[in-house]
């Protein structure tokens, strides 16, 4: 028994190291978010640095930072929740000298605390955040604690129009159900985001791109809401196929703001008092 477990680790390690290994040629972001970020870092001019991607996941699946840390120009801090996922992130980032890497449950009370721990720059230039679930209670106070990143790329709930204010609630035991019920709407993270700083560039399906106005200049204009959600989901010729989970949901798109909150208030009534909507 002990060496057919021993077999079955060896197995799923050389399975591992080959996805990483195919991944080195390729870009394995889910909806090109990795391509749309790596266009705003080379128009800022930006050739090396530090990234912090909070829920990294297994540091290669559908991630938007894997080239910046393959990068021996840049360093970073790589952090994710689940054991499993940690473990894969270790064994396939070992090869990065300039990785740090953290297994751990970000929270808006540990948040600040854990990137002064690893000593992050104030000012690090790039941040991805995806912890789907209370995502706009992190982000306030990652802002609030006086930390400034360069770039913002951070997973919206893109299923909520534009027009409408939600988030979920901060709540220790809360986590994702794999449903609809995540994260802000794009209106949520742009009203808590730019106020410090910021403009938003764009949407890209679901990630929110955000740019520090000091150093976006003539290179980049804030975009609506409204204007960054029909360009950047709503439009888009593959919304469809990149996102066929949410056509229950798509009705969504052409209601009022009225009906869009009614619809919300419904849709979600199993987590009353877990989200705010406006």
């Amino acid at each position: 028994m002990e060496k057919i477990s021993q077999l079955k680790i060896i197995k799923q390690l050389f399975l591992l190291e080959r996805h990483y290994l195919k991944s080195l040629s390729t870009n394995s972001s889910f909806a090109d978010e990795y391509l749309k970020i790596k266009d705003i870092v080379s128009k800022l001019n930006i050739t090396d640095g530090f990234v912090v991607d909070m829920a990294a996941s297994d540091g290669v699946s559908q991630s938007c930072t894997l080239e910046f840390f393959k990068d021996s120009n840049w360093s970073g801090l790589a952090l994710e929740m689940d054991p499993d996922k940690f473990a894969q992130l270790s064994f396939l980032y070992a090869n990065f000298p300039n990785a740090k890497l953290a297994r751990g449950r970000i929270t808006p009370h540990n948040v600040v605390s854990t990137l002064l721990g690893f000593e992050v720059p104030n000012d690090f230039s790039l941040l991805n955040l995806d912890i789907d679930s209370y995502d706009l209670y992190v982000i306030n106070e990652i802002l609030k604690g006086g930390f400034r990143p360069k770039i913002i790329s951070m997973e919206i709930n893109e299923k909520i129009p534009p027009s409408v204010f939600f988030t979920v609630d901060y709540d220790e035991k809360h986590y994702w159900k794999g449903d609809h019920f995540f994260g802000c709407s794009l209106r949520a993270a742009s009203e808590t985001v730019k106020p410090f700083g910021y403009i938003l560039e764009s949407l890209q399906y679901n990630n929110a791109m955000f740019v520090r106005s000091d150093l976006a200049s003539h290179l980049f204009s804030d975009t609506s809401v409204e204007i960054a959600y029909e360009s950047g989901y709503k439009n888009k010729s593959d919304r469809k196929k990149l996102f066929p989970w949410n056509a229950d949901v798509d009705c969504l798109l052409e209601f009022s703001k009225e009906d869009s909150i009614k619809f919300i208030n419904n849709f979600f009534s199993k987590y009353d008092g877990k989200y705010t909507v406006k």
